[in-house]
């Protein structure tokens, strides 16, 4: 059974997500109060490590600013947008709220899970009309497949690194994260 308070941050998660893929720059103000909220509201409650999300973040936008130089994908502008940026920053945030379900389970079934869950991800936004992809659609989801089975691989490991240093866990709180 799912937790509760996992269920609304799954919900939250969602909604932002759906917010900065369908309001793009129409609703980029409100998405950067509600994830500048999630943030300060998680740090008060100690429910992040702000170096980890960083570093993570970084590396997310520089995966899709290297997808636009290579033209795997194709925005209105010759940069990622604002809104993309804002989606890494609360997906990441996400993915350190799950760390418990991340973890539990063997790392190349939750990466491959994860690798198609974001593939599709990216499907829908092209769907939506937030991105486009000037090759395939199957070449660009294989792509992207193994980059996200990559990238959760190493969210993953980066999660269980740490806890063994103490700093993953928060002390107020039990696993309800």
């Amino acid at each position: 059974m799912m937790d509760k308070g996992l269920l609304v941050k799954s919900i939250w998660f969602q909604g932002l997500w759906f917010l900065a893929v369908i309001g793009r720059d129409s609703t980029f103000f409100l998405l950067l109060l509600a994830v500048g909220a999630t943030l300060i509201y998680s740090v008060k409650k100690d429910q992040i490590n702000l170096a980890w999300l960083a570093t993570l973040v970084i590396i997310g936008i520089v995966l899709d600013t290297f997808h636009g130089f290579i033209g795997l994908f194709l925005f209105p502008q010759s940069w990622i947008p604002a809104w993309l940026i804002l989606l890494w920053v609360i997906f990441i945030w996400y993915a350190y709220q799950m760390k418990t379900i991340l973890t539990r389970f063997p790392l190349p079934i939750v990466s491959m899970i994860g690798a198609l869950g974001a593939a599709g991800s990216y499907f829908a936004g092209l769907k939506l009309g937030a991105v486009q992809w000037p090759y395939s659609d199957e070449l660009t989801f294989v792509v992207l497949t193994i980059e996200w089975f990559l990238l959760f691989a190493l969210v993953i490991y980066s999660l269980k690194a740490l806890d063994k240093r103490g700093k993953g866990h928060n002390h107020h709180e039990t696993h309800h994260t």
